[in-house]
């Protein structure tokens, strides 16, 4: 049997590697190299270290309040590999904007320790603390841009209302526990297989809890934070929020969902509830999301509403597997596609020169084809994805949640989600059409790429191609791969 040791080594290698990080940034030197290529050397030793642990059994450490599995350790890679992606790609961005500071890699460092012990957490205090570790550094990277008025105000909204929205998942904890006497999520979901007197409690702290998480991935009507946020934070930031803390809530709002035995008659009516509660947030957010993006100039905000649309699809694989207790596929798959399609776009977002990425608008992409033909073709794939394209990995995302909810009678909501997706792809198609069919406006910034930048949206874009046209082996990868135990 593997040791415990063995198994934690990559939370190791990154909690030491914070500390390295940290003592590093105090250096007195004119560069800011020796924190960069600590958080790389950091990040880069936790990607090995978990893909040589993805074949490991489930096992709970710590009296069972950590759970490490082949989910936590891939998740875990996964953001080492955007994490890296974004400090190589986004070294120029910094300097730039003159944002180049050490602090900015170990509190990147100290997001993905969070974020990753997020998705461990059998515990609904670990939950609260790991969310705490993983906010803190998103709110003070939202307001990293010290000199932008809009960095600030999104940094200071960012932070009020997550204090707010975790004192709201205290409450819940609070009734839960009241309930169950336990914050343990095994124990939880023992104690709800039989029923209880205490049912209408620990309904409206699961409530609360559930609502708190909706905030986290900005399900509509919880989702008016993100585009000022979005704007205001500096483009390698929104590309890891975008990213590794959306991905982290998702997988810890899917499994604090399933901590009740939907099964258990007991519960019937509660897990109505629960399905209304999730329905209208995904219609709302795929309404929302869809409606507001085709209005919108800027591309930050543009990308922000895109993503409280794919917020809504992905709800939608959510209800398309309540309650079956089964392997939640269409959520891992879409999380993945998401994830690919977003790092790429936000790498060439960062390549604008000379312009504050606050102010990168729709027509800073006219005539790009004559200027750029290979970013042209670039942002094409990624737009082309997220409208949801065949031959793209977005169309295969789609799909998958599309028959998961036809499967448990979500027909309608499906319905409205393909709707949505035909309006949706006006907004997609415009910038395409701004950028092949269009000369360049007089304003329009120039796009000169950096190397790093380039080569992670090259990346990622062959990425997103490949498994549109071959996603058997991603498809096969994560179906293997629970959400729940």
């Amino acid at each position: 049997m593997i040791d415990h040791l063995d198994v934690m080594m990559p939370w190791a290698l990154l909690s030491g590697g914070i500390l390295i990080t940290l003592l590093v940034s105090v250096i007195r030197v004119d560069t800011k190299r020796p924190a960069q290529i600590s958080a790389v050397i950091t990040l880069l030793a936790t990607l090995i270290s978990c893909l040589g642990l993805l074949q490991v059994p489930a096992e709970t450490v710590f009296s069972g309040i950590v759970e490490i599995s082949p989910l936590t350790h891939f998740i875990l890679a996964l953001f080492s590999a955007i994490g890296i992606l974004f400090i190589l790609g986004g070294d120029r961005y910094l300097n730039k904007e003159g944002l180049h500071l050490s602090d900015y890699y170990h509190l990147l460092l100290i997001l993905i320790l969070g974020a990753s012990a997020l998705t461990c957490s059998k515990d609904l205090v670990v939950t609260f603390i790991s969310l705490e570790v993983m906010s803190l550094p998103a709110y003070t990277l939202t307001g990293f841009r010290r000199n932008d008025s809009r960095s600030n105000e999104a940094a200071i909204k960012y932070y009020i209302l997550g204090g707010a929205i975790g004192a709201v998942f205290l409450l819940g904890t609070s009734f839960m526990f009241g309930a169950t006497g336990s914050t343990n999520l095994n124990t939880i979901f023992t104690w709800s297989q039989s029923g209880h007197s205490d049912m209408v409690i620990f309904g409206m702290g699961h409530l609360l809890i559930l609502i708190a998480f909706m905030f986290k991935v900005a399900a509509a009507p919880f989702h008016f934070w993100k585009p000022d946020v979005y704007e205001g934070a500096p483009t390698p930031v929104t590309g890891i929020m975008a990213t590794v803390v959306t991905t982290a809530a998702f997988v810890t709002l899917v499994r604090l969902i399933h901590i009740v035995d939907f099964n258990n008659p007991s519960w019937a009516t509660y897990a109505v509830t629960v399905k209304h509660v999730i329905r209208w947030m995904a219609a709302l957010s795929l309404i929302v999301g869809s409606a507001v993006i085709i209005t919108q100039k800027n591309l930050k905000r543009m990308l922000a509403y895109s993503s409280i649309s794919h917020t809504g699809y992905l709800l939608l694989g959510v209800l398309g597997s309540l309650g079956k207790g089964e392997e939640i596929q269409s959520v891992m798959i879409y999380l993945f596609g998401y994830t690919l399609m977003t790092s790429g776009i936000f790498a060439l977002m960062s390549q604008s020169e000379p312009k504050a990425d606050t102010g990168i608008e729709l027509i800073d992409l006219t005539g790009l084809m004559k200027r750029s033909p290979i970013q042209t073709m670039l942002w094409s794939i990624f737009f082309f994805s997220m409208a949801g394209m065949p031959f793209t990995v977005g169309f295969f995302t789609k799909y998958f949640v599309f028959m998961s909810s036809i499967g448990s009678g979500e027909t309608p909501l499906v319905v409205l989600a393909a709707l949505c997706t035909v309006v949706s792809a006006y907004a997609y198609m415009r910038p395409i059409a701004l950028m092949v069919m269009r000369d360049a406006d007089p304003t329009a910034a120039n796009w000169n790429s950096g190397f790093w930048s380039q080569i992670v949206a090259v990346a990622a874009a062959a990425g997103v191609v490949f498994l549109g046209v071959m996603p058997n082996a991603m498809i096969q990868y994560l179906k293997g791969i629970p959400l729940i135990h």
